[in-house]
């Protein structure tokens, strides 16, 4: 009679560290590839697993790629919500407006000096916004509205007669400005030449810093009839 060799259960450290060889796999290969250009065959390949853990744990290709988003989008999240949390309860009472600012601005470009992951987020998001396949709303809801949320309720104590639509608008100006040193970083000779320092990280934050917390103050003290600050 054949002995039956029973099949002991995956522990949960396998089907985690399963889990997240898939999640890295994928990031890297939707960067370099895109979504419809990248098959299961390829990420289970780069994972070193079989394709049905991909259905196991994400329930197919697109949920994957969601879940891969929102990992990356959680992270980022809550480095830049406790860097200003942090400088705050560091501050205490005597916080200034450029405190929170520049906790932010910090927070914000510090992933993109790593070349390889800045670079493969940045391409991550580009490919995203072309040919989009996360559900509609997920960055609103993972980053913008959480971020935008931790800088107000920082500044607006500080910065006394702001209102909550001014800040809002501040905080989009803030945030475009950091996205397009991002965009320039990362370009192909787009900062070199005799405009190179113009990049360079010490100054482009004192300089962002200055520039906002003057634009935060403006709008505190200006009055515009209907409250469209």
């Amino acid at each position: 009679m054949r002995a039956v060799r029973s099949r002991l259960p995956s522990s949960p450290e396998s089907r985690n560290g399963t889990r997240d060889r898939l999640l890295d796999a994928a990031e890297r290969l939707y960067a370099a590839r895109g979504f419809r250009a990248t098959s299961v065959r390829a990420i289970t390949a780069e994972a070193g697993c079989n394709v049905a853990a991909v259905n196991y744990h994400f329930g197919g290709k697109t949920g994957l790629y969601r879940e891969m988003f929102r990992r990356r989008l959680g992270a980022l999240r809550e480095q830049r919500i406790g860097s200003i949390r942090r400088a705050m309860i560091r501050a205490g009472d005597g916080a200034s407006l450029e405190l929170p600012l520049r906790a932010f601005t910090m927070s914000f470009l510090e992933p993109h000096l790593d070349e390889s992951g800045g670079r493969r987020w940045m391409k991550l998001i580009s490919r995203e916004l072309l040919d989009p396949h996360l559900a509609p709303g997920t960055f609103q809801r993972e980053m913008v509205e959480p971020v935008q949320k931790a800088l107000t309720d920082a500044v607006r104590p500080i910065c006394r007669g702001l209102d909550a639509r001014a800040a809002r608008r501040c905080f989009h100006s803030l945030v475009a400005q950091l996205v397009h040193v991002v965009q320039m970083r990362h370009a192909p000779g787009a900062a070199r030449g005799g405009h190179r320092d113009d990049f360079a990280l010490t100054a482009v934050v004192h300089h962002i810093v200055r520039f906002s917390a003057a634009g935060f103050r403006a709008h505190a003290r200006r009055e515009v009839p209907g409250g469209a600050a």
